[in-house]
């Protein structure tokens, strides 16, 4: 087995280490797909509710409260 250290960093690495793996691929597609979901559930609540939880909003101006 080929072990490579780069300089600098000190990191080694095995020669298999750097191919493409799937698994890690669909996870992070999952953990992107579930932040997009919360996302939109979020901003599909009233602007209070959003307020309330400080959720950032787009539009200030529109929903001044004096």
């Amino acid at each position: 087995m080929t072990t490579l250290t780069y300089r600098g960093s000190g990191k080694t690495l095995t020669s298999g280490a750097g191919r493409f793996n799937l698994a890690d691929y669909a996870h992070k597609l999952v953990l992107a797909w579930t932040r997009w979901r919360t996302a939109r559930e979020i901003e599909a609540m009233p602007f209070d509710i959003r307020k309330d939880i400080g959720w950032p909003s787009t539009d200030d101006s529109k929903h001044r409260t004096m």
